[in-house]
Formats: C-alpha cells, structure tokens, sequence
C-alpha cells in the first residue's frame, strides 16, 4: 500500500519535471545560439578592423611618398628659383658730376645707380662691378669729354685691360662735346671684378651730367 502511494506521488512529480528540463534545454540551446552569432560578429568585425588597420597602412605609405615628392619638388623649384635669381644679374650707373684732374690709370666711379639686381653688384664707392656668377657678360661704357678735351678710357677685367676708348674734341669748334663708347661681350669669372679707368692720354676730365655712363649684364650663365 505504501509503495503504491509512492507511485502516485513520484509519478505526476516527474511528469512536472519533465518540462523544466525541456526549457533548461531550450534556453541553453538559445544561449549557445547567441553565443555562436556573437563569436561570429567579433570575427567579422576583428576580420573588418585588421582590413581597416592594412588601408591605414597603405594609406600611411601613400602619404609618405606624396610627402617625399613633394618634398622634391620643393627642393627642385628652390633650385629653379635660386638659378633663375642668380642669373638676373645686370647694372646701369652714371656720372652725375664732371670729374676733373684725373691721373692715368685712375678709376672712374660713376656714382649714380640706376638700375642693380642686387645689392653687391656694382658699387659706387670704388667704381666696381663684381661678378655674381661665371658666364658670358655684355659690357658696356660712354666716357663724355667738354669741348677743346680729349680723354682714353679702359675697360679692366681684373686688372687686364680687356678693350679701351678715346673721346676727343681737341680739334672741335667751342662748345663742341664729344663722346667715346664701347660695347664688348666677355668671360667673367664668378668675383672677378670689371671697372673703367681713364687711359694714358689725356686731360684727366670727363663730364658727367648723366653723359658718362657704365652697365653691364649677364648674357648667359655657365661654369
């Protein structure tokens, strides 16, 4: 009778039991499910962030190399620029005053300044044009004498006489001025410097008021 009782009591306790064991399984089932899309969507975006992290790189050496282009092309237009101011080389000075008692061989300055691409080309102190560069130079001078005067001048290229000129009006009427130029094309080495002195003959005068001139200006440039 006692076993039978048992029976009737453990009999409807099992069947509660069987459904809770049911949805223990479900819900692990489920739980293993998330599991599975959840690994599967880390995968997907570590999958995503190490293709994200080589476009980062290759994006990365893209810019270094547009940096290095950049860079020289920088450097390339620098030296375009540097050559091309380096080869802008001209002067243009004349003589506002009359000089008067000049000794043979003495440099004439002509003191005013015109036109000068740079600072340290021609100076009107001492009467020299100093060479930037090596190339070939177109020089030019006009040395202006007053009536009844004569007067040579040189062009000197490191104390080379290089080419010379002779302005005469010693057999002219009264108020007669005369003139004597030269322009010659020439080698000038880079800080050779160029200046016109007068010559052995004459008066040791040359007029200036703007007559008397001195330029020069780079032809082309070469080593």
């Amino acid at each position: 009778m006692h076993f039978g009782f048992c029976l009737l009591i453990l009999i409807p306790l099992t069947s509660a039991l069987v459904p809770v064991q049911n949805k223990e399984d479900a819900v692990i089932h489920l739980f293993e499910h998330q599991y599975e899309e959840l690994k599967a969507l880390v995968e997907d975006l570590e999958s995503k962030l190490e293709s994200t992290e080589e476009t980062n790189i290759e994006y990365a050496d893209r810019l270094t190399s547009a940096e290095k282009i950049i860079r020289e092309l920088s450097d390339s237009n620098e030296d375009h620029r540097r050559a091309f101011t380096e080869s802008q080389v001209a002067f243009y000075a004349k003589l506002s005053g009359s000089l008067h008692g000049l000794s043979p061989h003495q440099t004439i300055k002509f003191d005013e300044l015109v036109t000068n691409t740079s600072a340290s080309l021609y100076d009107t102190a001492t009467g020299i044009f100093t060479a930037p560069v090596s190339g070939m130079y177109v020089i030019s001078w006009t040395a202006n004498v007053n009536y009844k005067q004569a007067q040579a001048t040189e062009l000197m290229v490191n104390d080379v006489a290089k080419a010379s000129s002779y302005a005469d009006t010693a057999r002219g009427g009264d108020g007669d001025y005369g003139s004597a130029s030269q322009t010659v094309v020439l080698q000038v080495n880079k800080g050779e410097e160029v200046l016109v002195r007068t010559g052995t003959n004459g008066n040791g005068d040359v007029h200036g008021a703007d007559y008397s001139t001195f330029s020069a200006f780079l032809l082309f440039p070469h080593s």
